[in-house]
């Protein structure tokens, strides 16, 4: 197995310890384990349970990023419709990436650096809505409105049934790209 393809196995592995057990039951020898790795081998490339908390939410967010700039390259990389874009990326998500970033919360509520990676991804989309044929405001709430129903549905409490996150989608498309005054 290469070094690429083994640190690969170890993230595939403690994604799935995260979603099945929970982030509190993910250990470097429980990853190990999984990916059918020694501990050095583990070791090598996460030097600590941390590190590879980290790189988990860091490979999570790439996927979602890749989401994102697959549909913006759909829409010819317009930055007037990148609203559209994430509208589509965050709609799409969970069905295309699961649902692994609830099983993390606990993790990241108690070790806030893990969060770097998000962070970094929120402070260049919201330096890029400028962009945006709406303006910043508008597309701020889009985003703000649109994370909001992910968060909800990823923690399992959405009021929401699937027709009114249908409708609710349509709405926030229509503020994505209508200018309201």
């Amino acid at each position: 197995m290469t070094r690429e393809s083994s640190r690969d196995a170890i993230l595939d592995a403690a994604e799935a310890i995260v979603r099945e057990q929970g982030a509190a039951h993910l250990t470097l020898d429980a990853a190990a384990e999984r990916a059918g790795l020694s501990k050095g081998g583990v070791l090598y490339h996460f030097q600590t349970k941390d590190s590879l908390l980290t790189a988990l939410v860091q490979r999570m967010t790439n996927a979602f990023e890749g989401l994102y700039k697959e549909a913006s390259e759909r829409m010819g990389n317009d930055p007037s419709r990148m609203l559209e874009a994430y509208l589509e990326a965050v709609t799409s998500a969970e069905e295309k990436l699961g649902n692994t970033s609830c099983s993390l919360i606990p993790a990241l509520a108690s070790n806030p650096e893990l969060l770097e990676p998000i962070r970094a991804f929120y402070k260049h989309h919201f330096a890029q809505l400028s962009k945006t044929s709406v303006g910043w405001d508008q597309a701020a709430i889009v985003t703000l409105a649109l994370d909001g129903m992910w968060l909800l549905d990823m923690l399992g409490v959405s009021p929401l049934e699937s027709q009114d996150k249908k409708r609710i989608a349509k709405v926030l498309a229509r503020l994505a790209t209508e200018r309201i005054h």
